[in-house]
């Protein structure tokens, strides 16, 4: 079944309520006991289109041949059966499409029962005897006064909403909590970094004073290297000089010897200078 609804919002509310679709029931079909009419204090018409479902589609019913068809509102101590109406072309009732015109009268019975409950139904009539077969349902649904439609609308359209709104909170809370968890890891990695980088830097100072302490071993063996030649320099250089004042004072006493015997002394003399060197070495 379907049947047509038109919910009246402000212009604010349409803009809140921008997400949600307000179906037109003309274009979905409802199972049984979920549409809704919507009864004012005045003239009302009602457009259904029956539906029956065979083979898991929505096939229109043939409403030509099942006899007077009656819109009823049935409350404890009052009852409303209303005809459909047919001096409508545009309504092909053998495509299961049927009207009906609430007068105003019947409006503001409808409007004072103490049940919400609508229902479709079909009697046939014997021509010859006007005698009535018993009646029979094809659809009940649930009718609202327009006030309560439009608070109904509203509430159901706010629970929609924040089933909505929970549904991306919840969603958006697990993206949070998985970006708190990779900022949490990432955290500990930069910890377990500074870590890292002050051990480095702890193991470079070590090194340093190591590559310090070694450089000051090395100086003072390079110190003591070069002091030993140092000597050793001095020594060769003391024994040249020597060897020099020898050679000087062969030369004078060479020159100085006029006899044999002076040059006999001079050679005995030198041999034991050069000898006295050779012992030195």
């Amino acid at each position: 079944m379907a049947i047509e609804t038109n919910i009246s919002v402000t212009k604010t509310e349409k803009e809140y309520y921008q997400k949600f679709v307000n179906l037109s029931v003309n274009e979905e079909a409802l199972p049984q006991g979920d549409g809704t009419i919507r009864i004012s204090p005045f003239d009302d018409y009602f457009i259904f289109t029956i539906y029956d479902e065979i083979d898991t589609e929505n096939t229109p019913i043939d409403l030509s041949n099942v006899g007077d068809i009656y819109l009823n509102f049935i409350g404890n101590n009052d009852e409303i059966s209303i005809m459909n109406h047919t001096q409508v072309q545009e309504i092909d009732i053998s495509q299961g499409e049927v009207l009906f015109k609430i007068n105003k009268s019947d409006s503001k019975k409808i409007l004072a029962l103490d049940n919400n409950n609508f229902y479709v139904s079909t009697k046939m009539v014997d021509p010859e005897d006007d005698s009535i077969s018993d009646e029979s349902i094809l659809y009940q649904g649930t009718w609202l006064s327009f006030s309560d439609d439009s608070r109904t609308t509203l509430t159901s359209q706010i629970e929609e909403q924040k089933l909505l709104y929970s549904k991306e909170l919840a969603t958006l809370k697990g993206k949070n909590d998985l970006a708190q968890e990779t900022i949490k890891e990432l955290v500990n990695n930069a910890t377990e970094d500074t870590l890292t980088i002050q051990t480095l830097q702890a193991s470079n100072e070590d090194l340093t004073n190591q590559v310090a302490l070694l450089e000051s071993q090395l100086d003072a063996q390079a110190n003591a290297s070069i002091k030993r030649e140092a000597i050793k320099a001095q020594s060769l250089a003391d024994k040249q000089l020597k060897k020099r004042q020898q050679i000087r004072a062969i030369k004078n006493v060479k020159m100085s010897s006029q006899t044999a015997s002076k040059r006999k002394g001079f050679f005995k003399e030198a041999a034991k200078n050069l000898e006295a060197y050779n012992l030195m070495k």
